[in-house]
């Protein structure tokens, strides 16, 4: 399974193991991605599940289509993942492009109609995720990612790979700092929090309960490279 994108089931598809492959990430942690996606519901109708053999044994994958690609894709950040989406959104028009040169079943009304909001839907979604793509602007391209996710799902989330995530408080305490409210005082300084609800290299925003409500409220958590900064700004300050 060389190709990008191949035809499977009348559709031009991907696979989490090739995925993995093209963007240097465990397959395992991209197959973990992929079935969390899978239990949103309105993400399931893009992903099937599959096996590959391996010194004869077989293995679970997922076959994507192109918006299950996008909102897997969407947590991938650096250059070389740009470079590898673009390729991908290419290798997708050309198979669909040989896709819709092949003769149809015809549909009923009512299936007509679902597919037309559908595509529309698509459409929207892969406008909003080419202008992300271009844009400098981590945040902006986060918020684009974000919307892209809801014409796709109806839910602005984007998914990340597993990775150790610290709240301000959890930093705080790795850090050796009095409290999670200097945390994210020197994270605001440094402007290192994407816009909601997005996320970067440095972390990514989440929904938590609030202290002194039932109320969910937006909260920032931090990746390593989020704690990193911290850390350094601090050594910084100290000189």
């Amino acid at each position: 399974m060389n190709e990008l994108v191949i035809m499977h089931d009348q559709q031009a598809v991907t696979s989490s193991l090739r995925v993995a492959e093209v963007f240097g990430k465990q397959h395992k942690d991209v197959l973990e991605t992929v079935k969390n996606l899978v239990a949103e519901n309105s993400a399931a109708k893009f992903f099937a599940e599959g096996t590959y053999k391996s010194r004869g044994k077989e293995y679970p994958l997922y076959f994507m289509n192109r918006d299950g690609f996008s909102l897997l894709a969407m947590g991938f950040t650096g250059k070389e993942a740009l470079k590898f989406k673009i390729q991908y959104i290419q290798a997708f028009d050309s198979m669909e492009a040989t896709l819709k040169r092949l003769p149809v079943r015809k549909l009923d009304p009512v299936q007509q109609a679902q597919l037309a909001i559908t595509r529309e839907q698509t459409k929207r979604a892969n406008a909003l995720y080419r202008i992300a793509l271009h844009t400098d602007s981590k945040s902006s391209q986060q918020t684009l990612l974000a919307l892209a996710a809801k014409e796709l799902t109806g839910e602005m989330t984007i998914p990340v790979l597993k990775q150790k995530e610290y709240s301000a408080g959890e930093a705080a305490k790795k850090l050796g700092i009095s409290s999670g409210q200097k945390v994210g005082k020197i994270a605001n300084k440094l402007g290192i929090k994407a816009e909601q609800p997005g996320q970067n290299e440095y972390g990514r925003w989440t929904n938590s309960k609030s202290r002194y409500s039932d109320k969910e409220v937006p909260q920032w958590v931090y990746f390593d490279k989020g704690v990193q900064a911290i850390k350094a700004e601090l050594k910084e300050a100290s000189k």
